[in-house]
């Protein structure tokens, strides 16, 4: 079975994710809690974020280990 791409994975998760929103807090779409100063959504949007990123790097360097290609510019 083939391997999935990076990009394929990224989309699923990002789709499971809008579903997922759909369903338990669709307010979301509107209520932009996140953009306000020192409130705790605030603050979560942050940590999710940054989780997110964390996420993706460590994708990234597991594909650049595979391929040989760390540190390889493009």
């Amino acid at each position: 079975m083939p391997q999935k791409s990076s990009v394929s994975v990224l989309r699923q998760r990002r789709d499971n994710i809008r579903e997922w929103l759909e369903e338990e807090a669709p307010y979301t779409d509107v209520d932009q809690r996140h953009l306000d100063a020192h409130t705790p959504e605030r603050a979560y949007w942050h940590h999710g974020y940054q989780a997110a990123l964390t996420d993706i790097i460590a994708m990234l360097a597991l594909e650049d280990g595979k391929t040989g290609t760390s540190g390889i510019p493009n």
